[in-house]
């Protein structure tokens, strides 16, 4: 196992780490929370995968900018769930996929 599969392996527990001191020791829960994108933005940070444009990450972008500069957590997180809508209608299904193939 390379060093950076095992970086990416213990990203999750030393996220759960962070955020449990951070919160006990500052009183900071809801802002110590962003310790948690850590976990899936590791295997582009140590170099393991390429950053693509994707809908999603547009939609969490947006959220962290209503959330951080407009202090708008709470009414903003209606905007995360445009990401399973854009999937329901624009992802094809397996019976579109088969149908392909015939």
């Amino acid at each position: 196992m390379s060093i950076k599969n095992k970086v990416i392996a213990i990203t999750p527990f030393i996220c759960t780490i962070a955020f449990l001191l951070l919160g006990f020791l500052t009183d900071k829960w809801h802002p110590a929370w962003l310790v948690f994108l850590l976990i899936p933005l590791m295997p582009f940070l140590v170099g393991k995968k390429k950053i693509r444009f994707s809908i999603p990450l547009v939609i969490v972008g947006i959220y962290l900018i209503l959330g951080l500069v407009f202090g708008l957590w709470h009414p903003g997180w209606v905007v995360l769930l445009l990401i399973p809508v854009f999937h329901i209608l624009l992802t094809p299904t397996m019976k579109d996929s088969t149908d392909k193939n015939d």
